[in-house]
């Protein structure tokens, strides 16, 4: 082998593609390159998302050998990455027919089915990758990101992310992922051993460090717990030096960069949503980066209300960092926290002069570099909830704004009345069904005893799951001839219309629901929540004070399960108050966007006018 290539493939192998690429074009201007430089070039290219040299690069080697399978499918992933679906297709099939063994590629030619939405077809690239390798821990693991991501978790956990780690036991990536797959199934706390187990191999691994402290939120209502852990993360980045205004006038349009992966059907849309639309292009001009792997209808949505719209999925935190820079952003807002596909490095170089967080995370970001946090009076009294963020607390009239879904299906009668009993309801996420949550409702189900709970959510598409569940309210004394234990529904309307089953929604501990408290709300189905003591769990009682159900806010265990008795007892009131709480909601501070806008306009006016006078002084 030409030791230019070695040294290439060194290069590669260290992760320095630029260095690679430089030794691989030298060598192209030869009469006939070697198929392992046109390989390598293919890679290189393909990395640098520069496809259609990718695909070349391919031909060139299949030209002169059909049946190289390494060519085959990085032509396959150029094509469907690109968008050249039906040249993919023909690619993929040629690929299926090739023999020789490539598990590496089978592996690669995963994610990228799975990245542009077709899960099931992933799941067979890796199968055929562990049949060609079973010892390929990072195929194992794969395979369980894509399990977890159709909802198998009980699968993903037990069976390919606990492989991943008998063939690798180093493999941190897995053991990540075994966490969050065990948060998902509601066991919190080992997913919390999980993190913790990759963050004293590797305290420096950002993926688990967010989990970590996103796991704190689930379990924990002591606010000054969750404040010095996320302190103490935030500790460990370096203060990044104070961006001066580049035209500090006070009163000019501002120019608002809103960072997110989540611009496309996710919770976090509904509530930015009303926010974009009703933004005054008078005062704000809006520039939008969309980290979105798989954009949608929403994405779409969403992108009509943006002035400048920036696809940086797949971009580096350095380019992303730069870009912002560039389009000379005043204030820059997050919307993920912690959570998945979030861009809290960028914050911490200090991307813009005034950087805000704000509806995606239920707590303090715990980064210096971050000035304010958006919240409410409720969500964050004054002034004791000061101490709990390290944030600047900047308290609207309301936190959210809800966009009730179109196409929602109409408000059905009270089922208390046919069904003889009162039947509760909760489509939260299981991780939120905490213990002190199970044991709240058990205790309200005991109060209630002839009454019925349905729970929906996605991991109960599982045995193993909904096993789990039964027997912690068996633990309790509650029989699972009690319980309706369902599923997720891929289809909206679906989804929305199981409300037409419930006459109350529960809300859970420490932990509330958002999305799902305002979609009962707008199916005419009231709330029970039990207002706690951090941001997390207070949001139940924020959302039902801006409709005027204060009364359904109970302030601690036996006031809950006192309220759950006495609202089911009275179901000609129950029924009355279904029949008018969509126009009650509609009417309400909780849907009235340019309201709401005109409130987060001013938050960000008197931000910049701050920023204004500090650069003036120094």
């Amino acid at each position: 082998m030409d030791t230019r290539i070695a040294l290439a493939l060194k290069y590669y192998d260290a992760k320095l593609p630029e260095e690679a690429w430089a030794l691989v074009r030298e060598m192209l201007v030869e009469l006939e390159p070697a198929l392992d430089v046109l390989g390598l070039g293919a890679a290189l290219r393909l990395d640098a998302r520069a496809f259609d040299e990718a695909v070349a690069f391919a031909d060139l080697i299949l030209a002169r050998e059909p049946a190289n399978t390494a060519a085959s499918l990085i032509k396959t992933q150029a094509l469907l990455l690109s968008g050249r679906t039906a040249e993919g297709e023909a690619a993929y099939g040629a690929a299926l027919s090739l023999k020789d063994q490539h598990p590496g590629g089978w592996n690669n030619l995963g994610n990228v089915l799975d990245d542009i939405g077709r899960p099931d077809e992933a799941r067979a690239a890796f199968a055929r990758a562990i049949a060609e390798a079973p010892a390929f821990s990072m195929a194992h693991n794969n395979l369980g990101s894509t399990l977890a991501g159709q909802g198998q978790f009980a699968a993903a956990a037990a069976a390919a992310h606990r492989q991943a780690l008998a063939c690798d036991g180093q493999n941190l990536a897995a053991l990540n992922n075994l966490g969050v797959a065990l948060l998902e199934q509601g066991l919190a706390g080992e997913a919390v051993t999980a993190f913790e187990g990759v963050l004293a191999a590797d305290p420096g691994n950002r993926d688990a460090a967010d989990n970590r402290l996103y796991a704190e939120i689930y379990t924990e209502d002591d606010p000054r717990v969750v404040h010095a852990a996320h302190a103490a993360w935030g500790k460990s980045h370096p203060v990044a030096p104070i961006r001066k205004p580049i035209d500090p006038k006070s009163e000019r349009r501002l120019r608002i960069g809103y960072i997110s992966p989540d611009f496309r059907r996710h919770s976090v849309s509904f509530f930015l949503e009303p926010l974009l639309e009703a933004h005054n292009p008078a005062t704000v001009e809006v520039f939008c980066y969309a980290d979105v792997a798989q954009p949608d209808a929403v994405t779409a949505k969403l992108k009509r209300h943006a002035h400048q719209w920036h696809d940086v999925q797949g971009r580096s935190d350095d380019d992303v960092f730069k870009l912002i820079v560039a389009d000379q952003i005043d204030i820059l807002v997050d919307l993920a926290g912690h959570t998945k596909g979030n861009r809290l490095a960028v914050f911490a170089r200090r991307a813009a002069p005034v950087q805000v967080t704000a509806l995606g995370y239920p707590a303090t970001t715990g980064l210096p570099a971050i000035d304010y946090r958006l919240c409410d009076e409720i969500t964050d009294p004054t002034p004791q909830a000061n101490a709990y963020a390290v944030e600047a607390l900047v308290r609207l009239p309301n936190l959210h704004c809800y966009a009730p879904p179109a196409d929602a299906p109409p408000v059905g009668a009270l089922p208390a009345l046919a069904a003889g009993h009162v039947t509760f309801g909760a489509f939260n996420k299981l991780a939120k069904i905490s213990p002190q949550t199970a044991a709240l409702w058990a205790d309200m189900l005991k109060r209630n005893p002839n009454a019925r709970l349905i729970v929906k959510t996605k991991p109960l598409a599982e045995v193993e799951t909904r096993t789990r569940l039964e027997q912690t309210f068996a633990s309790h004394g509650i029989n699972a001839d009690r319980l309706d234990l369902r599923g997720w529904s891929a289809e909206d309307r679906a989804h929305l219309d199981l409300y037409n089953s419930i006459d109350i929604a529960l809300d859970t501990t420490p932990y509330n629901g958002t999305t799902t408290t305002c979609e009962a709300l707008w199916m005419g189905v009231p709330v029970l929540t039990m207002s706690g003591h951090g941001h997390a769990g207070r949001v139940g009682a924020s959302l039902l004070s801006q409709v005027g159900l204060a009364d359904w806010i109970a302030e601690d265990h036996a006031g809950f399960v006192a309220l759950a008795k006495r609202f089911a007892a009275d179901r000609p009131a129950l029924a009355a108050l279904r029949e008018g709480l969509r126009s009650a909601v509609k009417a309400s501070p909780l849907c009235d966007g340019k309201a709401y806008a005109h409130a987060v306009e001013a938050a960000y006016r008197a931000m910049w006018r701050k920023a204004c006078e500090t650069s003036a002084s120094q």
